[in-house]
């Protein structure tokens, strides 16, 4: 190992001074500095933002601690824990060490503080000589730095030394799970958590209900079997809180809810024959809705993030509204006596909107609810997730609004574009390429449900202003609708997809240019540890 005795004997102080001992080297070690300059940067998934290579190396061993200074135990021991678990499961011994004695060889010290601003929430400064140093300006960012150290120590237990500068460009990022339609089991989804925090990718959102079952244990009787019990909920959001990762709940409504309305038959939406819709909830019954809030305040208690998911996708076509008069009527009373059919669904999610913020969350829906020819608005601070650009039934006409349109009204937006963050067993039409997703996807651009390839199928490709601070990032959406498969079939799938994703949304410089040599580096990082 090059040993740099200054950075050794020194005292550690925090990042600037380890980005300056990284600088500035003795002259003996000009050849071994031009040496190591032609090395490639590190590979890490997503790709390092900044890297500036330097001499030496640091080299985990026997004697190796986690260091967090006393100060700032509170903040860090936590992330430093996780970090020393991660590294016992690659089979890598460690101590995490509270104090504030000089770095020695082999320490890893983390620590808030930073003052680099371009970093932001979630970003670090990384100093790898004898020891490393992660400095970031929250708890947030020194995690994300942990996760670079276990991605370059899965790989080999000696770092090459030099410093980075590390931040993703998308607040959100992450994979949305179908777990309704197919019960995956806690340990799945723990297994999922931990590998999402290998990658940096911080939003988990889950949708326990669907036409096909209701995955989430309920005081109301009316959970599948099997689910995951009140207390395994509550046990994935804590774990999912120590590895960084943000849990959505989804309750699908006033759509896709077969299995409640199996024990709640009365709120079934009837048209003007007698017919029932056994998956549609009839929201211009009062008690229907009091039902929907009951739902609601059952599990908001649970998730502690700042998120609700209603979904509101798939409801009925405009055109459709004609065969339920009392849904007319419902929105001429609500929304004024021009409004239309559709009109009083948008007033039931500005109506849930309402009781959600009052406890403290921020209300997510799908995006085909939103069209222009609406005479009501959604209220703004609902965060829409844009997947489709047709409207139910399909086939129909483009209709949902573009998203660049929705950014321009002050909506914020998160990409669930069908093509490419689209993963399902089977169904229509295609597969989207994970190929194609590497190679020429961004977040900025939006390919709706009117796509099967790549070439657009004579649909145009929506590209947004990719400054506008209203795009919130993408996830990659786990669907279990159009066949079945197993838990490891599953995770096989959306094993190549979250990696393209992380890098995709982390939007640092592409390490390679086509997804053949990403797959080298894919299989060099590996997976989370356990």
């Amino acid at each position: 190992m090059q040993n740099n005795n200054a950075m050794t004997r020194r005292t550690f102080v925090g990042t600037a001074a380890a980005l300056s001992s990284l600088a500035v080297l003795p002259a003996a070690n000009a050849a071994t500095t031009a040496s190591t300059a032609q090395n490639s940067v590190p590979q890490t998934i997503p790709a390092l933002r900044e890297w500036t290579p330097a001499a030496g190396s640091f080299n985990l061993g026997p004697v190796s601690q986690i260091v967090v200074r006393c100060s700032q135990a509170a903040t860090l021991a936590g992330i430093a824990r996780t970090f020393a678990a991660d590294l016992t499961a690659m089979g890598q011994r460690n101590h995490v060490e509270i104090s504030d004695r000089p770095a020695r060889a082999g320490d890893i010290i983390l620590e808030v503080g930073a003052s680099d601003p371009a970093i932001g929430t979630e970003g670090y400064l990384l100093a790898v000589g004898d020891f490393v140093a992660i400095t970031a300006r929250t708890a947030a960012g020194a995690f994300y730095g942990t996760r670079t150290i276990l991605q370059l120590l899965n790989q080999s237990p000696s770092i090459s030394a030099g410093t980075a500068r590390d931040w993703p460009r998308y607040a959100e990022r992450g994979l949305m799970v179908d777990i309704a339609r197919m019960n995956f089991t806690y340990d799945w989804l723990a297994t999922r958590i931990r590998d999402m925090a290998y990658l940096k990718l911080n939003l988990l959102h889950l949708h326990f209900t669907d036409n096909e079952g209701w995955r989430i244990e309920s005081r109301l009787g009316v959970q599948s079997s099997p689910c995951l019990t009140r207390q395994q909920v509550c046990d994935l959001v804590a774990l999912a809180a120590k590895y960084q990762v943000t849990v959505v709940p989804e309750i699908d409504m006033p759509s896709h809810m077969a299995a409640l309305l199996k024990l709640y038959p009365q709120f079934q939406l009837v048209d003007s024959n007698g017919t029932a819709a056994p998956d549609k909830l009839d929201y211009s019954i009062p008690a229907a809705r009091d039902l929907l809030r009951e739902v609601i305040a059952e599990y908001i208690p649970l998730f502690p993030g700042p998120y609700w998911h209603m979904g509101t996708d798939e409801f009925l076509a405009a055109s459709e509204y004609a065969n339920y008069p009392q849904l007319i009527t419902y929105a001429q009373q609500t929304q004024g006596p021009s409004a239309t059919g559709k009109d009083g669904l948008i007033g039931l999610v500005n109506e849930m909107n309402t009781f959600v913020r009052r406890q403290g969350k921020t209300l997510r829906i799908w995006n085909d609810l939103l069209s222009p020819d609406d005479t009501v608005s959604i209220d703004k601070d609902v965060v829409l997730e844009w997947w489709t650009d047709l409207y139910t039934p399909y086939p129909q006409p483009i209709n949902p609004d573009q998203p660049q349109a929705l950014l321009t009204q002050g909506y914020s937006l998160l990409n669930s574009s069908f093509f490419p963050t689209y993963d399902y067993p089977a169904g229509p039409p295609v597969l989207p390429s994970v190929q194609w997703m590497y190679e020429k996807w961004t977040v900025a651009t939006f390919h709706g449900f009117a796509y099967t390839d790549d070439q657009g199928d004579g649909f145009p490709f929506y590209t947004v202003n990719d400054s506008a601070p209203g795009n919130r990032g993408s996830v990659i959406n786990l669907w279990n609708s159009g066949g079945t498969w197993t838990e490891a079939q599953a995770a096989d799938s959306i094993f190549p997809r979250l990696r393209v994703l992380a890098q995709k949304t982390w939007d640092s410089a592409l390490s390679v240019p086509t997804y053949a040599e990403f797959s080298t580096i894919v299989n060099a990082v590996g997976s989370a540890p356990a």
